[in-house]
């Protein structure tokens, strides 16, 4: 490698000139105060054996734990886009942002997301709208053989903890599925009956 002579050689000239220079400027003697610790650390990185990159990159190999530690900041502020942030992007913490605060959330002209792509899911509008035909689908759980076969709602209300709703959001959310004839798991272990 040769950037462990040229360290030594870099080390030697920069005391060398500095006491040369200390003998003609009073002031120069403040360079040892920069000079010798950088070179302290760069002999301890020399001898070291810990940090491979330490040992064959002398002192600049130190930049590279300074770059992994901003890392994440570049990720999030240079290279990432409003839309390709992991596990949340940033156009979505932007929108939860914006309501809880009560600001406009919408975006006038447009989108930022690619519409085009593979796999990208929207409603349209249809100008002539199919009747529903069937108002109640059931799906059967169980077959020919199963002593006990039900049919069930393919729509159903998913698990919300009753702590984290009100007891009124419950008991309306409770109220519409009895209506429908659909279950509502109350996130607390049991599934309301749809009696």
């Amino acid at each position: 490698m040769i950037v462990r002579p040229l360290f030594f050689i870099l080390s030697f000239t920069a005391v060398l000139a500095t006491f040369v220079l200390a003998q003609y400027w009073s002031h120069a003697y403040g360079l040892f105060y920069f000079i010798l610790p950088v070179i302290a650390l760069g002999l301890y990185d020399i001898v070291q054996r810990k940090h491979t990159i330490q040992h064959l990159y002398p002192v600049i190999g130190h930049l590279r734990f300074v770059f992994e530690s901003v890392r994440p900041e570049i990720q999030q502020y240079f290279v990432e886009s409003d839309t390709n942030g992991q596990p949340v992007s940033r156009e979505f913490r932007a929108l939860v942002y914006q309501r809880a605060k009560g600001q406009r959330d919408t975006r006038p002209f447009g989108t930022v997301f690619d519409v085009y792509r593979a796999g990208y899911e929207w409603v349209n509008h249809s100008l002539r709208p199919q009747p529903v035909q069937d108002r109640n689908p059931r799906i059967r759980f169980g077959g020919k053989d199963c002593n006990q076969p039900y049919d069930a709602s393919p729509l159903n209300i998913s698990a919300m903890s009753f702590g984290a709703l009100s007891r009124n959001a419950i008991m309306a959310l409770n109220k519409g599925a009895r209506t429908r004839g659909f279950a509502h798991n109350t996130g607390e272990g049991g599934i309301s009956p749809i009696t």
